[in-house]
């Protein structure tokens, strides 16, 4: 049985059809999971954003004891957008002061500090090697490009930067002279190798702001005038540290705005890395609410085709994407259909955005009924001759469409109710069948045969005798039978031999004849009255020529 979509289903999709949150370009806290009331800073995130190790301050449970300890932690992001319980990475804390610094660009291998020195670790499967120290004096406010190539760090309020030679050597490390009017820390620099980020300290209040600065040439020493980042990231308060995602959309920074004046870790959105609004539901009949199934279904906004659909024809189900920015008209084009527009005003849509909706199509109320008129228990057709049409409910219809040489018909049944269907045909008998349209509330082809039994007859041959002769009248001559002094259209002649076919129905007397232009017809007596079953007959019919001055 079909799935039945419920009245409270369907009413959850028109109150949450849209849902436009711009909440992402806000920070927003990692929450309790990840953040104490101990200092969390330097946040590292994975490639891509979806797993996070940072650094927790003096923490009781650190490896280092409480006083001048550090530890590394790790947590998770869910499905439902929470972070998991931040835990320790015990492979990484080697030491007393441990943080992590940066990912490779496949997240595969981490450089971290402990101790004074910098480790490279690699990943094997969920775990992480042994760490093998890197031979390079640094600091802890160092990164390793996302390439491996390039090592940054601070040191006494300017950025260094070295790189790495093809025999693996480190050249040495030289100021980012061009940036040393700053008093610069934790440099962040992004997988393209141009887009840089870090922290200056105010030398008064020591509150810590982020910037950016574009590498301007093919040089280290070419960079644009630093800007400080919008006032949604920096606050009066201190911050500090800030990491992104491999492509830079996602931002990760540690701020002492928290009511307990401790350092907690924020993430906010930088720009939208999917900037599209994302249209999914069912598309289903206006009139009974039930999914189209099976359908062959296009999907237009604003009258043009959308290439980025995924539409299962087995559940009804579509997901659409659509570029933010603009205005839509919505809309499923189902054969048979008039599809209702959904209208989506995504102008001041900055933000991926998912919007749940039924696309609901009216159907055409009635189906169509097709088929032949067949012989019953044979493949031939009704012949032309007799007649067939269309009887509904007992009553004979004008309204089907009737191909008498391909003995095919097609009529258009409304919806709602059960119909008797049959063939009308002379000399022909048939029984309706029903065809039930009282659950169907969408257009449908029904294909149905309508048959019908040929009556039972008198089959009559014989010769057109010319009295005259004695022999059967031939072409040229034109011949036609009469029944009742009717010409018949059950009577078939072969002018070549002067002889005949007619079929009667059966329990009649009749009276037959031949005409032929220049003759007149002597009739006969036909008696099949009492015939209940096919007989055969043979009777000759005669005519004589008429000749000037004889009486007829």
């Amino acid at each position: 049985m079909k799935e039945k979509l419920s009245f409270v289903t369907f009413l959850f999709f028109v109150i949450t059809q849209i849902s436009f949150s711009q909440s992402y370009f806000i920070p927003q806290s990692l929450g309790v999971e990840v953040n104490s009331s101990y200092n969390e800073v330097s946040p590292v995130p994975t490639p891509d954003g979806k797993a996070l190790y940072f650094t927790r301050l003096n923490h009781p449970a650190n490896s280092g004891g409480a006083k001048n300890s550090a530890d590394i932690l790790f947590t998770a992001l869910k499905k439902d957008g929470t972070w998991s319980s931040a835990q320790p990475v015990a492979s990484l804390n080697k030491g007393k002061y441990n943080t992590a610094l940066s990912f490779s660009a496949d997240g595969n291998q981490i450089l971290f500090y402990s101790d004074n020195v910098l480790y490279l670790s690699s990943k094997s499967g969920e775990t992480w090697s042994t760490p093998e120290k890197l031979v390079f004096k640094a600091t802890k406010d160092a990164q390793l490009s996302a390439d491996g190539k390039h090592l940054l760090f601070s040191k006494k309020g300017n950025i260094f930067i070295s790189s790495k030679a093809d025999d693996g050597t480190w050249s040495k490390p030289v100021a980012i002279n061009s940036l040393s009017t700053k008093k610069m820390e934790a440099p962040f620099l992004l997988a393209d190798n141009k887009t840089l980020f870090f922290t200056s300290s105010d030398s008064k209040s020591k509150k810590g702001e982020i910037y950016k600065t574009e590498r301007t040439g093919p040089d280290w020493n070419s960079w644009s005038a630093p800007v400080v980042l919008n006032d949604t990231i920096n606050t009066t308060d201190d911050e500090n540290g800030l990491r992104t995602n491999n492509i830079g959309s996602w931002a990760f920074f540690s701020t002492t705005k928290s009511n307990t004046g401790n350092a907690d870790l924020y993430r906010v959105k930088l720009f939208e890395d999917n900037p599209f609004i994302e249209v999914s539901g069912k598309v289903i009949n206006a009139v009974s609410k039930r999914p189209l199934y099976n359908k062959s279904i296009t999907f237009l906004a604003n009258d043009k085709p959308i290439d980025s659909v995924v539409f299962s024809k087995d559940s009804a189900n579509y997901r659409v994407k659509l570029p933010i920015g603009k205005k839509y008209d919505l809309v499923a084009m189902v054969d048979h259909y008039k599809g209702q527009l959904f209208s989506i005003d995504a102008t001041g849509t900055k933000e991926f955005t998912s919007i749940g909706t039924y696309l609901e199509e009216i159907p055409e109320p009635y189906v169509l009924l097709k088929g032949k008129f067949l012989i019953k228990n044979t493949d031939k057709i009704i012949p032309a001759y007799a007649k067939p049409s269309i009887v509904i409910d007992g009553e004979n219809v004008d309204s089907a469409t009737i191909d008498y040489n391909t003995g095919m018909y097609s009529i258009k049944l409304n919806h709602g109710s059960p119909y008797y269907v049959q063939v009308s045909a002379m000399h022909f008998e048939s029984f309706p069948e029903m065809v039930d349209l009282t659950s169907l509330d969408g257009y449908e082809e029904i294909t149905l045969d309508l048959q019908a039994d040929a009556e039972k007859m008198a089959i009559i041959t014989g010769q057109i005798i010319d009295k005259e002769t004695g022999a059967p009248l031939v072409a040229p001559h034109p011949l036609s039978i009469r029944v009742e002094g009717i010409e018949s259209l059950y009577s078939s002649i072969d002018s070549l031999l002067g002889t005949y076919d007619l079929r009667l129905p059966l329990q009649k007397t009749y009276t037959l004849s031949a005409t032929s232009p220049g003759y007149y017809p002597v009739y006969q007596m036909v008696d099949v009255s009492n015939e209940k079953e096919e007989v055969k007959l043979t009777k000759e019919l005669v005519v004589v020529p008429v000749k000037k001055g004889e009486s007829v």
